[in-house]
């Protein structure tokens, strides 16, 4: 009876096995695809499930303001995006193309950025050959109206020769940017306020000209990550730069440095310092 049961164990463990082999088989979809990545905080992958349980990450946009980035005509943001099929021992072109954000001051193609289907783009969105994890670049142009408006750009992937669409909300990214002072959007989110007191414009402005660093949010979240005591150590320098400054202002008889509302600049933190 033990052998019996033992070849019965032994039938069965060799027919899944074999069911799991045939299940197995080669992948031979010849369709290639496009999505764009989205990270969670731990800055690992979002799958399509995972945007389907919060699909507001969709439109999340990312953020660029040319005010922090120095004297530059146009910069290049980079969208990471991910590829689905075969990789392939070749180069492929891709296609993007603008949606229109209802509500919002949408880009326009040559104006404030170089336009998808322009000779200038077509050379720069290639996957490389052996690539399936890449960057979309998307340059974008330093125009009058950024001086005094935000400007949204909703980008999608358009199907080409090379590669259907992906998953359908992993095909659009959002890029909002501007040329004039704001906030950071990562200022309260690392609690600058702790360190370099209230945000303000002026403070900000001042900040970016006396350090010669950009103050972007990359910036500030590098720095927030690998060194916060270069906050502190920031802080002091700006509040010693600001004490000079006024008493130089003064002496010349003009007054001290003030936010738009009348509000005296102040490097003094809310609270104790990182």
């Amino acid at each position: 009876m033990k052998t019996i049961k033992y070849l019965a164990i032994a039938a069965l463990v060799l027919t899944t096995a074999t069911s799991c082999e045939k299940a197995l088989e080669p992948y031979s979809n010849p369709d290639c695809y496009l999505n764009f990545r989205f990270l969670d905080t731990k800055g690992e992958d979002m799958e399509n499930e995972d945007i389907a349980k919060k699909p507001e990450v969709i439109d999340v946009p990312l953020l660029y303001n040319f005010k922090t980035h120095g004297n530059v005509e146009y910069d290049t943001v980079w969208i990471s995006a991910k590829t689905a099929g075969y990789v392939m021992s070749y180069d492929r072109e891709y296609a993007l193309e603008q949606i229109e954000v209802e509500g919002a001051e949408n880009a326009v193609a040559g104006e404030d950025y170089v336009a998808f289907d322009s000779p200038e783009a077509q050379r720069i969105q290639i996957v490389k050959a052996g690539e399936s994890l890449f960057k979309v670049p998307v340059v974008l142009l330093r125009s009058d109206k950024l001086k005094t408006k935000d400007v949204i750009l909703k980008v999608r992937i358009k199907e080409n020769k090379n590669f259907k669409n992906g998953f359908t909300m992993m095909q659009t990214r959002v890029i909002s940017f501007t040329d004039r002072v704001s906030k950071p959007a990562v200022w309260d989110d690392c609690n600058l306020d702790n360190v370099f007191g209230a945000y303000g414009d002026i403070k900000y402005q001042l900040m970016i000209e006396w350090s010669g660093k950009s103050w972007s949010d990359e910036f500030i979240l590098e720095n927030y990550n690998t060194d916060k005591e270069y906050f502190n150590y920031m802080a002091q320098v700006f509040a010693k730069r600001l004490a000079e400054e006024n008493e130089a202002r003064e002496a010349a008889g003009e007054d001290v440095w003030r936010e738009a509302d009348g509000t005296a600049v102040s490097f003094s933190p809310k609270r104790p310092t990182l």
